[in-house]
């Protein structure tokens, strides 16, 4: 696997800044380096060498699919009350075109995998005459700075390298969002998941390799060659050599094999399935998705699982992966908040939409959540994604609920009458 860790490592963190002002930097512009055995240039990119594990591609694709699905908004507590800020520009910016060049889900897709790969995902907060304009990735290396000595909300500071969107200088928490994995040694760098599991991702970018190789050296025709206890001329042993690579290659799968000189080819009864290549692969697979937290019938292994059992699954995939991603990714911004002096304010991402059940188990829950007064019709109707209907806002409740008082006694409330009763009014049985 050193060609996977000079693949990753190569380029796995840009050099950082040793002080502001710092050097130019190469923004996002790949470094080639030479794959023994690979002829795809796609492959010799070094940095995010990582993907090239289709099991790591696969679980980093599912957490970003996820996450940029995810509706944003900015939520004002007032009180014990809570509401939405539908005008608040970083609700515009998440929800709309994050900048110039990108959406907020195309950003969200990068700042999930930039984390991932590298620990952190850093990204800047354009602010033109004291509003919020634009948020763009930072692709350049960015080193973090703490000074007790300076004032509050300026003693972190960030010193970047630049690059095509961000220039070269140093920035300041209200202009800097960190959204770093939940491995941290400090609090403040994150860990990156593709270092950790780079012996599971080298071995299953191994495993791809060997299936290129058995096919192209024709895996379809696993054996040998038997020659002829006489000797062989280097020439005849040369003729041999091109009628087996001849026969290599899936477009050569079915065709059988001849060769002169006596030879002959003998099939070996090693299968796929004895050299456990398959179970090796769903074991790397099963280490990469327990590294990226991400359920292995995600990333379509199939586990048997019923259907029944995949809801409550997939509710456990948003409560135990995207959740905590989710909320990383909220609380990333309580500084840009506080540079606007909204410290009642805080970004939130809706995965109720992630968790729906199937259409009997949902309307049941509504129901219950309905008549006990947690849900009005309009608010699920927003949940289901469907126009509003006036009158629907205010809550229903059952008439033959009642509520409990200090001294014992219960409460009831009738069609007939608003005031309190002992139970014993029209409308009640005994």
């Amino acid at each position: 696997m050193g060609y996977f860790r000079e693949l990753f490592f190569g380029e796995a963190e840009r050099p950082e800044p040793a002080a502001a002002p710092v050097s130019p930097a190469t923004g996002e512009e790949p470094q080639i380096v030479h794959v023994q055995g690979f002829s795809n240039p796609a492959a010799k990119l070094a940095g995010y060498g990582a993907l090239m594990s289709v099991d790591y591609a696969a679980c980093e694709q599912t957490k970003a699919r996820s996450m940029s699905s995810l509706p944003v908004d900015v939520i004002r507590r007032v009180g014990d009350n809570r509401e939405t800020v539908h005008d608040h520009p970083l609700a515009r910016l998440f929800n709309g075109m994050a900048n110039d060049e990108m959406t907020g889900a195309d950003l969200r897709n990068w700042m999930r995998l930039r984390c991932d790969t590298f620990g952190n995902a850093y990204m800047r907060v354009e602010w033109w005459r004291d509003e919020i304009v634009a948020i763009w990735p930072i692709l350049g290396g960015v080193r973090q700075r703490f000074d007790m000595d300076r004032p509050e909300g300026r003693r972190t500071a960030y010193d970047v390298v630049g690059d095509k969107y961000t220039e070269r200088g140093r920035y300041f928490s209200d202009e800097i969002v960190n959204v770093k994995t939940h491995i941290t040694k400090n609090g403040t760098k994150g860990l990156s998941l593709a270092r950790l599991a780079c012996e599971e991702i080298g071995l299953s970018v191994d495993l791809e390799r060997f299936y290129q190789s058995m096919l192209r050296n024709g895996n379809h025709h696993m054996g040998h060659v038997e020659l002829p206890e006489k000797n062989i001329q280097p020439a005849a042993k040369d003729d041999l050599r091109k009628a087996i690579d001849a026969k290599a290659g899936i477009g050569s799968a079915g065709k059988t094999p001849i060769f002169a000189y006596g030879a002959k080819w003998v099939n070996d009864n090693q299968t796929m399935k004895d050299a456990s290549v398959i179970e090796q692969q769903e074991w790397v697979l099963q280490q990469v998705c327990r590294a990226c937290n991400v359920p292995p019938w995600k990333v379509y292994y199939n586990n048997g699982s019923t259907y029944s059992g995949s809801q409550q699954q997939n509710i456990d995939y948003v409560v135990e992966t995207i959740l905590p991603d989710a909320r990383a990714l909220e609380m990333a911004f309580a500084p840009v908040f506080a540079a606007r002096n909204e410290f009642d304010c805080s970004l939130k991402l809706d995965v109720r939409g992630l968790m729906r059940g199937d259409d009997s188990a949902r309307s049941a829950y509504y129901r219950e959540m309905l008549y006990g007064g947690v849900y009005s019709r309009a608010e699920i109707r927003k949940m289901e994604d469907l126009n509003p209907i006036a009158g629907l806002e205010k809550p229903l409740f059952p008439l033959n609920y009642g509520t409990v008082e200090e001294d014992g006694s219960v409460t009831v409330y009738s069609s007939d009458t608003t005031e309190p009763a002992d139970g014993n009014q029209a409308g009640m049985t005994d």
